[in-house]
C-alpha cells in the first residue's frame, strides 16, 4: 500500500518521525513523506522513504499553503497514494482538504495536541473545536495522545464510525547514559557545586512562559537558586530584560541552543515546564526519564505526565512556582523519591512501547502490504 505522509517543516530526522515510519515499514507499506524540507539539518537520503518538498508554513494565514493544498493533490495522483497519514494543525488541515479532494479511501490523523483547550480564549477554542469536528468528517482513524484529547474526540464523527484511539505521546528514548559527571558540568558552566539548579529547555516564545519562571526566582529571594533557560527564539531579548529588571541577571542564565541537554539536565535539581500549551512534551519526559523532579503548569500534557498536585502550577501564577520550587530546594529526600517515580511513569512512553501502539493501529487500519 502507498501511504502519504504529510508533516510541518522536518529539520532533522527526529524520533518522533522515526516512531512513525518504521511500524509502516515493517508491515511492508511504500511512504512517501510530503512535508517542508528546505532547512533539513542533515543528508535527506537518511530518511528511508521518498521525500517530496511541500510549501507548508505552521501559520494558517500563510498564502503558501493553498500552494502546498494543490501540491498535494498532485502528489496524491502522480503517486498513486492508497492511504494518507498526518499530523500537526497544518499538515492535518491540509492532508485532510487533499484527501477528500482526490477521494482517499483512507485517511489518518494523528493529533499530537488540539488548539482548543481549558483556558484559552472562547471564540479561539470555538473555532478550532468547530474546525476538529469538520474534518473528523473525512477522517477515518484519529489517534491521540492525550487524555483530555482522548475524550473531547469521543464526541467527533469520525468519517469510519470508529472512536479516536490513545497512544503514549511519540515516543522518546529511555535509558540514557549521561557522559559528564555532575561536578564536572557544573563547572563547564560556572555554577556553584551548592546551588540549587532549576533547568527548562524549549523554544522561547510567549507560550513556553520562561517569564513566569524568572519572577518565581526573583521571589525566592535567595542567590544560591540558578535558571537555566536552553533554546532560542523571539522572546530571548525580553527574557534577558526581565531578568535584569527584576534583579537576577546572574542567576538566569539562556545557554542558547544546546547539544548536550541530557548533560545539563543531570547537573540540575529541578525541571520546570510552564507552558500555556502543549501536547506530550518530549523535554519533560527526558527529564523524568533521567530522574529529576519535575514542576510544571497545570495545562494538559503536562498535568498527564506529572499527575501530582504539588507539583502543578497555574502557568500565571509565579507564587505557585516559588513555593514548589522552595519545597523541593529544602528537601533532597524529597527530590530522589520523585525522581525515582518519575523514572517508572516515563516507561510507557518509550520508543518501542510507542511504536508498538501505533504499529497495532496500522496493522487494524492498512493491514500489511501484499
Amino acid at each position: 500500500m502507498k501511504v502519504l505522509m504529510v508533516t510541518n517543516k522536518v529539520r532533522t530526522y527526529a524520533l518522533g518521525f522515526q516512531n512513525s515510519i518504521n511500524p509502516l515499514r515493517s508491515l511492508g507499506h511504500d511512504i512517501v513523506w510530503a512535508a517542508d524540507f528546505s532547512r533539513f539539518n542533515g543528508d535527506l537520503s537518511e530518511i528511508p522513504c521518498k521525500t517530496c518538498q511541500i510549501s507548508i508554513n505552521t501559520s494558517p494565514f500563510k498564502p503558501c499553503n493553498i500552494k502546498a493544498l494543490f501540491q498535494l493533490k498532485k502528489i496524491i495522483d502522480e503517486e498513486k497514494v492508497d492511504a494518507v497519514y498526518c499530523s500537526t494543525p497544518i499538515g492535518g488541515t491540509l492532508a485532510r482538504l487533499a484527501a477528500h479532494k482526490m477521494h482517499v479511501s483512507k485517511v489518518i490523523y494523528a493529533a499530537h495536541g488540539f488548539l482548543f483547550f481549558p483556558g484559552a480564549p472562547w471564540l479561539r477554542n470555538l473555532l478550532f473545536r468547530l474546525h476538529e469536528r469538520l474534518l473528523a468528517h473525512w477522517t477515518d482513524v484519529l489517534i491521540t495522545i492525550i487524555e483530555e484529547d482522548w475524550r473531547v474526540a469521543q464526541t467527533f464523527k469520525l468519517r469510519s464510525g470508529a472512536k479516536p484511539c490513545l497512544v503514549h505521546g511519540a515516543g522518546v528514548e529511555i535509558g540514557k547514559t549521561v557522559r559528564s559527571d555532575r561536578a564536572e558540568k557544573r563547572r563547564e558552566l560556572h555554577i556553584n557545586p551548592s546551588a540549587f539548579v532549576i533547568v527548562s529547555a524549549g523554544f522561547l516564545n510567549k507560550n513556553k512562559n520562561h517569564r513566569v519562571v524568572i519572577d518565581a526566582v526573583a521571589k525566592m529571594r535567595n542567590q544560591s537558586v540558578v535558571y537555566l533557560i536552553c533554546g532560542e527564539g523571539d522572546e530571548k531579548a525580553r527574557l534577558q530584560a526581565q531578568a535584569e529588571k527584576q534583579g537576577v541577571s546572574g542567576q538566569v542564565r539562556l545557554l542558547g541552543y544546546r547539544t548536550d541537554m541530557t548533560e545539563i539536565m543531570a547537573a540540575s535539581d529541578v525541571f520546570v515546564m510552564p507552558s500555556f500549551r502543549e501536547g506530550v512534551p518530549r523535554a519533560l519526559l527526558e527529564a523524568m526519564d533521567l530522574g529529576l523532579p519535575c514542576v510544571g503548569s497545570r495545562t494538559r500534557g503536562i498535568s498527564d505526565l506529572i499527575g501530582d498536585e504539588r507539583w502543578l502550577c497555574s502557568p500565571k501564577n509565579s507564587d505557585e512556582f516559588s513555593k514548589a520550587f522552595t519545597v523541593l530546594r529544602k528537601d533532597k529526600k524529597l527530590r530522589d523519591e520523585i525522581g525515582e517515580r518519575n523514572r517508572h511513569n516515563v516507561l510507557p512512553y518509550s520508543s518501542d512501547c510507542v511504536q508498538h501502539e501505533f504499529r497495532e493501529i496500522m496493522i487494524t487500519e492498512l493491514g500489511k502490504a501484499q
